[in-house]
This record gives C-alpha cells, sequence and structure tokens, in this order.
C-alpha cells in the first residue's frame, strides 16, 4: 500500500504497530504498518517521532515533497548494516575507470532500450516522428562501445532524451503546451507530473538499493557530488521511461486546468486533482509495464509490481558489476 498524507496540518501518531492519521473535521484513520510499502508526505504535518522510528524499522522509506514549488525533497529510511561485501565490490569497481566505465554503458543502454514502452503509445498517432526517433536511438545504442568517457556517454544519452521529450511535445495534445524537460521547479503541467513521478520512483529505488545492501550514493553514471544519491539515480535512468509512459496515459485522463502556478514560477497539481494522480500511480506501482514478446497483431504487454522489476534490474546490475570487474 501507498500511503499519501496530503493534507495541511494533519497530525500523525503511532500506537504500536498502526500509524493513526487524524485531520480537521474528520474520524481519525487506522493504517497498519504491515500494510505499507512506501509513505509520501506533502504538506505541513505534525508527527510524533516514533512514527518515523517505526517505520523506517519496518522498512518503509518515507518521502518528504517540497511545497510550494521548492526544489530540495528529503526521505528518511531505515540504514543498512549487512551486505559489506557487496558494498566493497561497488566500491572497487567504482573506483576502476575501465570497471566504472562498462558499467555506466549498461546504464545507458538499458535506459535507451526502455523507450519502446512509451513510444507505442505515439506509433499511430505521429509514425513519422516514433521512425525517426527509434532510428536515433538504435544508432546512439551502435555508438556506446566507442564511448572512451562517462561523459561522451553522457552527451549521447542526452542526445536521445532531448530528442524523445521532443516527440513526446509533438504528439501530446496542444493544450497541454509541452515543449521540453524542465525542473526545478517544473513550469508546466507535464513537467510537474515527471518530477513527482520521478521522485516517486527513486523512493522504491532507494530503498531497494539499501534492502540489496547497496550504498545508494556511489554511482557510476551520475558520479559523485555532496547530496547527491548517484546510485539511485542511476537505476532511476532504467526506470524513466515507465514514468513517462504513465504520465501520457495521466495527460489522457487530466486536463491542464488542474493544475496551479506559483509565484515563483513553479507549476503543481491543485489540490483537488492529487488524490487522482496518487491513486493512480498506487494503481501502476503494481501493475508496472513492460514490452512483452512480439506476436502476431502487435506486441503483448506485461505487468508485474514495480518493486519486483527494480529487484530484477538490481540483480542485473550486480551480475554487470561482476563482469566488469573480471574484465
Amino acid at each position: 500500500m501507498l500511503l499519501v498524507v496530503d493534507h495541511q496540518y494533519a497530525e500523525v501518531r503511532c500506537d504500536r504497530d498502526t500509524l493513526i492519521l487524524v485531520g480537521k473535521g474528520a474520524s481519525p484513520r487506522r493504517v497498519p504498518v504491515r500494510l505499507l510499502e512506501n509513505v509520501v508526505v506533502m504538506g505541513n504535518i505534525v508527527a510524533e517521532s516514533r512514527v518515523w522510528l517505526t517505520l523506517a524499522e519496518a522498512g518503509v522509506p518515507t518521502t518528504f515533497l517540497p511545497v510550494r514549488g521548492k526544489p530540495r525533497r528529503a526521505l528518511i529510511s531505515a540504514g543498512f548494516s549487512g551486505g559489506l561485501s557487496i558494498r566493497r565490490r561497488q566500491f572497487r569497481c567504482a573506483d576502476s575507470p575501465d570497471a566504472s566505465l562498462r558499467v555506466a554503458r549498461w546504464i545507458v543502454g538499458s535506459k535507451l532500450e526502455s523507450y519502446a514502452l512509451p513510444l507505442r503509445r505515439f506509433q499511430k498517432k505521429h509514425p513519422e516522428g516514433c521512425e525517426a526517433f527509434a532510428r536515433q536511438r538504435d544508432k546512439t545504442l551502435e555508438k556506446l562501445e566507442e564511448a572512451d568517457s562517462v561523459e561522451s556517454l553522457m552527451g549521447l544519452e542526452g542526445s536521445v532524451a532531448s530528442a524523445w521529450f521532443s516527440l513526446l511535445g509533438k504528439c501530446l495534445a496542444p493544450e497541454w503546451r509541452f515543449t521540453g524537460r524542465n525542473r526545478r521547479p517544473p513550469r508546466d503541467p507535464v513537467n510537474a507530473m515527471l518530477s513527482l513521478g520521478y521522485t516517486l520512483l527513486m523512493a522504491d529505488i532507494h530503498q531497494m538499493l539499501i534492502i540489496d545492501c547497496f550504498d545508494p550514493s556511489l554511482g557510476f553514471l551520475h558520479q559523485d557530488r555532496p547530496g547527491r544519491e548517484g546510485l539511485t539515480l542511476d537505476m532511476t535512468e532504467l526506470f524513466r521511461a515507465g514514468v513517462d509512459d504513465f504520465v501520457i496515459e495521466m495527460a489522457s485522463r487530466m486536463t491542464p486546468d488542474e493544475f496551479t502556478r506559483q509565484r515563483g514560477g513553479g507549476c503543481l497539481l491543485t489540490k483537488a486533482a492529487r488524490p487522482l494522480f496518487y491513486a493512480a500511480w498506487a494503481g501502476r506501482r503494481e501493475q508496472w509495464p513492460r514490452p512483452g514478446p512480439v506476436l502476431r497483431g502487435g506486441s503483448r504487454e506485461l505487468v508485474s509490481p514495480l518493486r519486483e522489476r527494480i529487484r530484477g534490474r538490481i540483480a542485473a546490475l550486480r551480475h554487470v558489476i561482476k563482469i566488469a570487474l573480471e574484465g
């Protein structure tokens, strides 16, 4: 279960292993912690300190979303003490330029291949644009082995991402006025949904990396920078296309009027629209799509819980690191 606490001045208490949510003029609601996978907090709430301790001990991450377009987010989760051998291998790989570059290539290649998921939505609407994008993506995949630095890999990935968002702008309905990616803060409704989706995704990835004994801060494609979780960002790249696909679907179910512009230029979902977005995201987490085998009449779509998909990609990362270290 995804629990969203999205009520100004809400109060959250803890009674043993149960959270008690109290809102203005509403009856208290009780939520057993054992049913939770993720908690999202938006707005100013009052909570007992043992609420966060209970959630962390249960392995349930809490994401605090920015208020009024402020760019920073916060995440509370349990720490890690086991799996030291896995982190040592991660550190050795990150310290080896050749091995680190091999892992970075895998990350970029996996991201480029994942565009097949949202691309299918536009095949009938803009076939020429989709074909042109697919050709650029395929040519870039062929160039990855030639990239001799992380910077060159980032350049290749960036050119494809730019082409993708350009195609997205051409295929979405004109009223969305999407012209490309912007953030910190997002300045239009589509970018507001993208940023929120990526943030919610990162909370799941962060927690799963810790469970699987990786250090979320040490990445391969995203190099060291204070305050940045490099490996969380690396693994997020593999699932961004899934968020894009989700946002495309939401754009067909919502209107730009369900967003509000902030004084500083940022754009946010209105309070009335946020429950729709969160409910849809909760459903998508349980049925995360991926392209299936190509059958007569088209490709078949397969679904599985997002956390299972993340665990599978983390297992693949562990194997890639092992192969990279072996040369």
